[in-house]
This record gives structure tokens, C-alpha cells and sequence, in this order.
């Protein structure tokens, strides 16, 4: 809240223009720059684009069945909100373990990771989650996969056979696809046809369009800082300002 408070207030000092509610549908490169037509048929002319657009609005979604009954949910907003609930999470990422951990606080929480280990995790959240289970804070099933889903629980193909886990509540952190078929009318080329596959970027976040630059998640790089950095070297670059990347030693 304190950083969001902080935000806003650098929003009205500069007086930045924001358009909210306000659905981009294509972008198209003209001989000044951009054209970005909005839903409603607006067009809006920019002599860049910044592209900050993540990968959460095509969050991968269990394949199995059951997938989309009522107690599988694919976010968690506020892990405060559940309490003396038996919550499985699917998922060997950091978003998964950091799900897991904060609920572990008021809840019995049982991660499901498709790998013998927790090799995507950063450091911290593998310590975290380790520690964890140790504990028996956390229980864990490695190298399971998920069969269905069941109105009250989970059945799962494990390395032991297939286990049938009862819970109130199923969060499958699995990731998220990049919205590639509207970066690629915009003129954006992935270096390949593979699914989860990124756009390519300079070291100063341009794609192959001049003037069009990525940055975030859609870039290969997640975090929020990390984002909030890129956005400011970006602006930065295109104003000539000669500046060191914040992510770089």
C-alpha cells in the first residue's frame, strides 16, 4: 500500500496522462512512428511504444478434468483471506512457493511439484520452501501430476501410484503464456515456433520494430522492480540520457 501510495503520488506530480478502460487493438508502425488503434476505433499517434503489457492475461490452465470446477482458482490476491482450509497448491515456481508459504501461516497446505525439485525457484523461495517441509509445515508431493479434479480434492499420478488428496481449495501457479498472436501483429518476431517462447530484445529493451521496446514480463524478466527499472532506462534512452542499467553489477 505504502509503495502504490508512493506511485500515485508521482503520477499527479508529473501529471502523467493515463487513459484507463482503454483496450489497444492493434499497433501499427507509420513513416513518424506508431498508430494505435483502441477499441471503439480510436487511433492514437506515438513516436514510441513501450510494450509492459506481462504475461498474466494468458495464465496457463490445467489440462486435466475438472480443471474449471469452483474450487480451483488459477491467482491469490490476499493469502490473509483463507483461514483453517486444506489448500493444495499446483506448481514448482516461485509463485507457487510463495502461495504456499503465506498460506501455510493459517492453513494445511500441500504443494504439488512435477519435478524431483524446485529447480526454477530463486534462492530465497528454495529456502523457504525446504525449510518448510522439513518442518511439515508444508507437505509436499514431488514428481506428481495431476489426474482430475473432484468437487472435494485432487487425484494425483505419483511416483508411489496414484493418490487421491481431499481439500477445500486448489491454486495452480502453472505459469503464463505471451499474448504472441497480438506482439506479432505489431510486428514483433519470436525466435521460435515453441510455446512460452519470448520476443527477442537489445540491451536497451528494443524489438526488431525501431521504437518499439519491451520490457517486464514479456521480456524475459518477471519481477515488478525489475519492470519499474526497465520502463524508466527505456524512457530514458529514447530522451538520449546516457544511464547504467539498474539490473546490471
Amino acid at each position: 500500500e505504502e509503495i502504490l501510495a508512493a506511485w500515485d503520488e508521482g503520477l499527479d506530480f508529473y501529471g502523467t496522462k493515463i487513459r484507463y478502460e482503454t483496450d489497444v487493438t492493434k499497433v501499427d508502425k507509420t513513416e513518424d512512428g506508431f498508430s494505435l488503434t483502441v477499441a471503439g476505433g480510436e487511433t492514437i499517434e506515438a513516436e514510441n511504444v513501450i510494450l509492459s503489457i506481462g504475461l498474466q492475461g494468458n495464465i496457463n490452465k490445467m489440462r486435466c478434468d475438472g480443471g474449471d470446477l469452483p474450487l480451483v482458482q488459477y491467482q491469490l490476491d490476499d493469502p490473509d483471506e483463507y483461514e483453517a482450509e486444506t489448500v493444495v497448491v499446483i506448481g514448482g515456481g516461485d509463485a507457487a512457493i510463495e502461495n504456499a508459504v503465506a498460506l501455510s501461516k493459517q492453513n494445511t497446505v500441500i504443494i504439488i511439484n512435477r519435478r524431483p525439485e524446485f529447480a526454477r525457484a530463486k534462492q530465497g523461495n528454495l529456502t523457504l520452501i525446504l525449510n518448510a517441509i522439513e518442518k511439515g509445515d508444508i507437505q509436499c508431493y514431488y514428481e506428481a501430476n495431476p489426474v482430475r479434479v473432484e468437487p472435494d480434492g485432487i487425484v494425483l499420478d505419483t511416483p508411489d501410484g496414484e493418490a487421491t488428496v481431499k481439500c477445500d481449495r486448489i491454486i495452480a501457479r502453472l505459469g503464463a503464456s505471451p499474448p504472441r498472436r497480438f506482439v506479432e501483429a505489431c510486428g514483433v518476431e519470436f525466435p521460435s515456433d515453441e510455446p512460452g517462447v519470448l520476443p527477442e530484445v537489445s540491451p536497451t529493451y528494443e524489438s526488431n520494430v525501431p521504437g518499439l521496446y519491451i520490457v517486464g514480463a514479456l521480456a524475459g524478466y518477471p519481477l515488478i522492480k525489475q519492470a519499474m527499472n526497465q520502463g524508466f532506462e527505456v524512457v530514458a534512452y529514447i530522451n538520449g540520457d546516457d544511464i547504467a542499467p539498474a539490473d546490471e553489477p
